[in-house]
């Protein structure tokens, strides 16, 4: 690969984590629902229905004050599937720094999948009145 696209990659990845830090001090000093600009959920305005990341704005914000009980009741899944993805992001950080090759998907098909059917089942099981944390 030439420096132009080891640059390119570099800058890109630096923008994504600018990008991120801003979006979290602005989600720290502004609260979803009370101030600030949040757009609503177009999936709860059209059906009255959670989805399945309704509510990981709100929860970022108490994650991000130190309320991990409090983002955990208002998304679970995000909570659980958060240092998933902050890990492989890290991962490819680091990748994209030390000029080594992006891994292309090495998931096994059941694994996307199982992924597939759980945030499904997520979605059904949070709109019906057994969700524990409503």
């Amino acid at each position: 690969m030439n420096f132009d696209g080891i640059l390119n990659r570099r800058v890109t990845v630096g923008l994504i984590w600018l990008t991120m830090a801003l979006g979290a001090a602005y989600l720290f000093v502004f609260e979803p629902g009370r101030n600030g600009f949040f757009p609503d959920c177009p999936f709860r305005l059209l059906t009255g229905l959670n989805c399945p990341g309704c509510g990981t704005t709100r929860g970022l914000h108490r994650l991000l004050h130190g309320d991990l009980v409090g983002a955990l009741q208002f998304n679970p899944l995000m909570m659980l599937l958060l240092p998933i993805f902050l890990y492989a992001f890290v991962r490819h950080t680091a990748a994209v720094f030390r000029d080594r090759p992006i891994k292309s998907n090495q998931l096994d098909p059941r694994f996307i999948w199982m992924f597939f059917v759980v945030v499904m089942s997520f979605w059904v099981f949070r709109n019906t009145p057994f969700y524990p944390l409503v």
